[in-house]
């Protein structure tokens, strides 16, 4: 399956936990998503859900992510349309992986059982510049994947 979303790619928030003593043994914390981040997940999940299979897949999955992040207006014309054509990308935050990892923490169990079921990204997952800003994501079977030539 293969499909575009109209929103601002945005990471996975890193957890900023707190280091506790307990019994003379240092226990990392970590706090609950902060509001902004769950309101950013229910968005991207709200327009995902059109796209759900019936069933959450089974077994070995193939991911490809394209996170097209806003092109800055404060550039050239000439820097904004390199940029457009994949000249130059993105290496501002946010970090790809957290990228990947909003994107698979919002998925589960609603795509797939587990992200853990992620067992390859496909070519050209990265970060980009785009018009609007999107994610472009593509998602299946391992099978499926190999029998496409694509491993």
């Amino acid at each position: 399956m293969k499909f575009t979303i109209i929103l601002e790619p945005k990471g996975q928030k890193r957890a900023r936990g707190r280091a506790f003593l307990v019994g003379g043994k240092a226990i990392a914390g970590k706090p609950r998503k902060d509001e902004e981040q769950l309101l950013e997940e229910e968005k991207l999940l709200t327009l995902m859900y059109a796209h759900r299979p019936s069933e959450p897949l089974q077994g070995p999955l193939v991911l490809g992510i394209k996170a097209f992040l806003p092109i800055p207006k404060s550039k050239s014309k000439k820097w904004q349309a390199a940029a457009l054509a994949g000249e130059i990308r993105p290496t501002t935050k946010p970090d790809l992986d957290n990228c990947i990892k909003n994107l698979k923490d919002v998925c589960q169990g609603v795509f797939w059982r587990d992200d853990k079921q992620v067992v390859e990204y496909l070519p050209g997952t990265g970060k980009y510049y785009g018009d609007p800003a999107r994610w472009e994501i593509e998602i299946e079977t391992m099978d499926k994947a190999i029998s496409r030539g694509l491993f």
